[in-house]
């Protein structure tokens, strides 16, 4: 039990030391906004001539070179939530969106046979109310051979075979819609839970890393391939592109690791407005974004832009990571456009991500109800499971 009295004096204690650090971050979030709106006379190429030949953050792309300023307005006036949901109706009506999801039970060292399990779920919305909108999962059981590995002279678990199997999933299920609506019109949209440009890999094995690199650019390819646009959605993004990028052009500004994109933009934006499209040019894991092999081998760690959209008030703006094709078609704006839309219906959050989430979600019961089938099927068959006494006790207890 938390001592409150004690965690409250502990507070005070460090009050200095959280009001330094809301000054010293607003004063650095007011000098990067000067600073990112200051480029609004230049073009792409005098921006580009300033920064870095390898990494800098990030690179102005035909969108810049078309607005010249750092945030576009919406432009559409609603009184009310009635007026916008109007809107986001005629908006979406006829276009189709997909967004998948997924969960995982992760396999319990308690008990002496090892299971997993994944589950991924998705959302088909055609926005007509004459074509019936698909909610479905795909099920898969992880046996002890896919999660027992060998650490340190001890067999163990492996949490992250289950955590890959999941993600690979849910590219999987992303993947085969995109090639099955290949050619539909209007183009339909799919939604990525997530950044396309994987930097949380770069902490991992290396097996691990390139496993999740890999994944990333399927996405990418599969989407150029079928024409399919596809958004990787951030809700609350952390990233530092456009800062790092106005680190190299501006060298005297602080690089305060506390100063994020979407901090900078936040007081910049109103409800609906957007960035133009930037080419994400993060250090790190983007230069392993490569398909063929060494005799042929295409670069694809270019081939990623982003744009901020602002969904709701007061948080910062989403980030969208879209493929670079969508972008050098002219259809940027298109697909916001759709996701604009889809926060409406969703309150703030894309509604085929929410309803995705939905259908994917497996809770503490579900978790004791597939053990409870997992005891069966062994019992049924002749396995042999045996449940720490530790486990039994708790269960008594509860």
């Amino acid at each position: 039990m938390l001592h409150t009295g004690r965690a409250a004096q502990a507070l005070e204690d460090n009050l200095h030391r959280f009001t330094g650090y809301d000054r010293a971050l607003s004063d650095d979030l007011t000098a990067y906004r000067a600073a990112l709106c200051g480029l609004a006379p230049m073009s792409a190429h005098e921006i580009c001539s300033r920064l870095p030949g390898g990494p800098s953050g990030a690179r102005p792309t035909e969108e810049w070179e078309v607005h010249r300023a750092p945030v576009l307005a919406f432009g559409v006036a609603m009184r009310n939530h009635e007026e916008a949901r109007a809107w986001a109706a005629e908006t979406l009506f006829d276009r189709i969106t997909f967004a998948s999801d997924g969960s995982q039970i992760q396999p319990m060292p308690d008990i002496s046979v090892p299971v997993a399990a994944v589950q991924v779920g998705w959302f088909e919305n055609p926005h007509n109310p004459k074509v019936p909108y698909v909610k479905d999962v795909r099920v898969e059981v992880l046996p002890p051979d896919q999660v027992f590995v060998a650490r340190g002279g001890v067999s163990v678990f492996s949490d992250q075979a289950v955590s890959l199997r999941r993600f690979a999933l849910e590219v999987d299920v992303l993947c085969e819609w995109m090639h099955d609506h290949a050619g539909v019109r209007p183009a339909p949209v799919a939604f990525f839970d997530g950044s396309l440009v994987v930097s949380f890999a770069e902490r991992l094995e290396p097996e691990t890393r390139d496993f999740y690199i890999a994944q990333a650019v399927r996405l990418l390819r599969t989407s150029e391939e079928t024409r399919v646009p596809l958004v990787g959605y951030v809700d609350n993004s952390r990233a530092r592109d456009l800062t790092t990028m106005l680190g190299h052009l501006i060298p005297a500004l602080d690089r305060g690791e506390n100063v994020t994109d979407a901090g900078i933009l936040r007081g910049l934006m109103r409800w609906g407005d957007r960035t133009p499209a930037w080419t994400c040019a993060r250090e790190g894991v983007l230069a392993a974004y490569r398909v063929g092999d060494s005799d042929e081998e295409t670069f694809l760690g270019d081939r990623v832009c982003f744009v901020y959209l602002k969904t709701a008030e007061p948080q910062v703006p989403a980030r969208l990571d879209l493929p670079r094709w969508v972008v050098e078609e002219g259809l940027a704006e298109d697909v916001v456009q759709v996701v604009r839309a889809e926060c409406v219906v969703g309150n703030g959050y894309p509604y085929a991500i929410e309803t995705a989430d939905a259908v994917a979600v497996i809770t503490a019961e579900d978790r004791r109800r597939f053990y409870g089938l997992f005891e069966q099927f062994a019992e049924r068959n002749g396995i042999r499971l045996t449940v720490a006494s530790k486990i039994q006790s708790k269960d008594r207890r509860r």
